[in-house]
């Protein structure tokens, strides 16, 4: 045998899977299209036929039968012997208003939001600016003021990762000796809600900007928290609620550069009492070559928006430029680990 030949050609199953990872643009695409139609919303009652499917979801027979079959082959959705389709566990994720839902997020990892900015992933390899700017001729959240239908579709899909992290975050770390929480950037809420609802002393207070106002307000409503929550329109480059036990930033620091992300946190430190804490709540890239979700959200953060996710150590890095000291890194059941700090100063509580 020739050991050159052996070497060049690898083995059938690693060009299978190769094959397989080089066409997941089909999979997204198809599962978008899926939340798009209110597929998984329609079979909530029972099995129907893509016939049926196609006339309450506007759509051509066949074709629908087409994606709906090579769905169920990858077992979203399941077709009955009879040829009607029904709904899977996967599926399930995918209806609107059940815990856990995955379809806001499907729609907005398939939108031309999103995936026109993954399709000029060269461009930030190549130039280390976010795609997303080039693609759309400004920043996201400059495009995301500009437009309330594309705000409204990534807050629902940042709501959506929230929920599904919420009960881990609330098991990995004590929360209840906070009579008082801010959460910078936090959207419409949910965090808040769930800290409250979780501390029934405690009051919390959601800093973000104004198109999120509306929705933080009808949640915080629906919740009837409104007498202990507070929504406060604002940058969090600007002026920060002071004097609060707790600082939360969720998803916030990944978004930007280093410089910008050290100035935010140079806020809350002006806004904090020597006692108070800080938790960053972010994807913490681990040490070593181990696989990990946060090495692929940095490529997310790459794409869209030029920020990253960051090692332990370099949240340390961070913090202290800040004027802040990390105390712990607290993982979580869920992708997200919690980064607490306290002003330089103060040393950590026993």
């Amino acid at each position: 045998m020739n050991p050159e030949a052996s070497q060049a050609a690898p083995p059938a199953g690693d060009g299978a899977a190769l094959r397989q990872l080089i066409m997941g643009f089909r999979t997204t695409q198809m599962i978008y299209v899926a939340a798009k139609l209110g597929i998984a919303d329609h079979l909530r009652e029972g099995p129907q036929t893509a016939d049926t499917l196609a006339q309450a979801v506007g759509a051509a027979p066949r074709p629908l039968y087409r994606l709906l079959r090579a769905l169920a082959s990858i077992g979203i959705f399941a077709e009955t012997p009879q040829g009607a389709f029904e709904i899977t566990q996967s599926a399930r994720l995918l209806q609107s208003n059940v815990t856990g839902s995955l379809r806001t997020t499907a729609l907005l990892y398939g939108d031309d939001l999103f995936w026109a900015t993954y399709g000029r992933m060269l461009h930030s390899v190549r130039t280390g600016e976010p795609a997303f700017d080039d693609v759309h001729g400004e920043s996201l959240f400059r495009h995301l003021e500009k437009n309330p239908a594309a705000a409204s579709l990534f807050h629902q899909a940042m709501s959506g990762f929230s929920d599904q992290e919420m009960a881990a975050i609330l098991a990995a770390y004590d929360f209840s000796g906070f009579a008082s929480v801010v959460d910078i950037g936090g959207g419409q809420g949910a965090l808040v809600a769930a800290l409250l609802k979780a501390n029934p002393g405690m009051r919390g207070t959601i800093l973000d900007l104004e198109p999120a106002a509306e929705g933080a307000r009808r949640f915080l409503a629906d919740a009837g928290l409104t007498e202990r929550a507070t929504f406060v329109p604002g940058d969090f480059f600007g002026t920060i609620p002071s004097g609060n036990d707790l600082y939360l930033l969720k998803s916030v620091i990944h978004n930007w550069n280093d410089s910008a992300a050290a100035d935010i946190l140079r806020g809350c430190r002006r806004a904090m009492t020597d006692d108070a804490r800080i938790v960053v709540i972010e994807r913490v890239i681990p040490a070593g070559k181990v696989a990990s979700e946060a090495m692929l959200f940095d490529i997310n953060m790459l794409v869209v928006l030029g920020g990253q996710e960051r090692t332990e150590q370099e949240y340390r890095v961070l913090l202290h430029a800040a004027g802040l000291e990390l105390t712990r890194v607290v993982p979580t059941g869920s992708a997200m680990s919690l980064i607490e700090g306290v002003p330089s100063r103060v040393r950590k509580m026993p």
